[in-house]
């Protein structure tokens, strides 16, 4: 009698961690993706940063030109469909032995009703078999994040080997800004400025902006410089204002309260060391004249 058994939760997140490295990596030999999205998040931040905390999901944005070439969400559904299944399963295929199999990938508009500001993406989860661990029941679906495309700059994005292949990936710079502005979009005055639903506060950000200010120290101007550009640059995307250091601390004893109980952030940047990289680069980026800013809310005209 064949027996089945679950993995635990530290299993799961290792499977999920190893299962989403393969597929950024067969993401990576298919053409058609990498001219059309920027990758980003964890995974990208862990290959400058060797990091205890794993990424769970595929984060990335759709380009301007993808935009232009491909305007209606049905047609953008349909080309990202098409060719991240050819992707997955083209590149499990190859493998000898064969450890993966793509079963699923379901493709959602994100969000459901088409979004007021023009920020329309799509939410893909990915059900994959693994014959190294057949006797698993219910292995964890995977996730791709594809979100609506942001101004970059000649900063904010560079080829970066993968394998065999160069994906285009955010840099270190552009992934320091991004960080800053998450958190913020993530507290009651943006909230409540886009009529956003109310979620957990984004203390995960601030634990990898740490770890990039341990590698990078404040010290190193031109980092700093161009990690604050593309700060306003991100936030500008989003319309996201930012007073100074104000607008970091406005729900920061609640910040705190998230950072210390998290299960999910490993235990060695203790929060002191957050708070006081907050206060220092939010009293730089005034100094340098990078905050404040503030963008108001644009119409957007629907393409449907």
């Amino acid at each position: 009698m064949f027996l089945y058994h679950k993995m635990n939760a530290d299993q799961r997140e290792d499977w999920k961690f190893e299962a989403l490295s393969q597929i950024l990596l067969a993401l990576a030999e298919n053409k058609y993706i990498i001219e059309n999205l920027v990758f980003k998040g964890a995974l990208i931040l862990n290959r400058y940063l060797p990091s205890p905390r794993k990424s769970l999901d595929i984060d990335s944005n759709l380009t301007n030109t993808f935009i232009r070439n491909y305007p209606r969400p049905e047609q953008q559904k349909s080309f990202l469909k098409i060719h991240i299944e050819q992707a997955i399963s083209h590149y499990f295929e190859k493998q000898d032995p064969v450890r993966y199999e793509l079963i699923k990938l379901k493709i959602e508009h994100r969000p459901r009703a088409f979004h007021p500001h023009g920020w329309d993406g799509f939410y893909i989860t990915v059900s994959l078999s693994d014959h190294e661990n057949s006797g698993v029941r219910g292995l964890p679906n995977l996730t791709i994040d594809v979100a609506a495309p942001e101004t970059l700059s000649k900063y904010s994005s560079k080829k970066m080997r993968l394998g065999e292949s160069k994906i285009v990936a955010y840099t270190l710079e552009r992934i320091a800004g991004e960080k800053a502005r998450a958190f913020l979009s993530s507290l009651r005055t943006y909230r409540d400025k886009i009529g956003k639903l109310e979620k957990a506060i984004r203390v995960r950000d601030l634990y990898d902006l740490s770890r990039i200010a341990r590698v990078r120290k404040l010290s190193d101007n031109a980092f700093w410089n161009i990690a604050g550009n593309e700060f306003k640059l991100s936030c500008e995307s989003r319309f996201i204002d930012c007073v100074g250091v104000s607008s970091f601390l406005e729900e920061w004893p609640l910040a705190e309260e998230l950072y210390k109980k998290s299960s999910t952030i490993p235990k060695d940047i203790p929060f002191k060391e957050v708070e006081t990289f907050i206060l220092n680069i939010s009293k730089y980026w005034e100094k340098t004249g990078i905050i404040p800013f503030s963008f108001p809310l644009k119409v957007f005209a629907s393409q449907n």
